[in-house]
């Protein structure tokens, strides 16, 4: 793939089963979306938080509108993408913040649209997609990461090892004592 990559940290989840706004929960004194984008940074060009008002970085609305979880902060992405000169787009969820350090290369590697098998919200999309995408949001009723990716077929890779996802206060606590 050619061109700039977009790193696109999903951060619009209601984080339902972690009681509070995860994206800023602490993790050695720093946010998990701090971790996510300081990991995420050494891998593309630029990195945007998509789904959130307010962060210290660039940020994205949903697109087309708020409340369609991971998918509207994809296609805010995608867009932007699309309109600033970006080839591709790598997207992870603000609640990954231990990223491998050759995880673009991966996706990269696997081809041109791939996702992590078990946590299909981390992957690389083309920034063509954009349209596409849009459609997909309109025309089908699931909002599911994996939906979208299987309907354009993207290719699902497995890491040497998992990426912890925190989902709820017990999954940060025990990546705590972990690290």
């Amino acid at each position: 793939m050619t061109g700039r990559i977009l790193g696109a940290v999903l951060a619009g989840g209601r984080s339902s089963r972690f009681g509070s706004d995860k994206a800023l929960a602490l993790l050695d004194r720093r946010s998990l979306l701090d971790h996510v984008v300081d990991a995420l940074s050494d891998q593309v060009d630029t990195v945007v938080v998509c789904g959130r008002a307010r962060a210290k970085r660039l940020c994205l609305p949903d697109r087309p509108h708020p409340d369609l979880g991971p998918l509207g902060g994809l296609a805010a992405a995608l867009r932007y993408g699309v309109d600033h000169g970006y080839g591709a787009v790598v997207s992870v969820g603000c609640d990954t913040p231990i990223l491998p350090a050759d995880l673009v290369l991966r996706l990269q590697c696997a081809g041109p649209v791939s996702v992590l098998r078990d946590l299909p919200i981390s992957g690389l999309w083309p920034t063509a997609l954009s349209p596409v995408l849009d459609r997909f949001i309109i025309e089908k009723p699931s909002r599911a990461m994996r939906a979208w990716a299987e309907s354009v077929e993207a290719i699902a890779i497995d890491l040497p090892q998992p990426i912890a996802n925190i989902n709820t206060m017990r999954d940060l606590r025990r990546l705590e004592r972990a690290a």
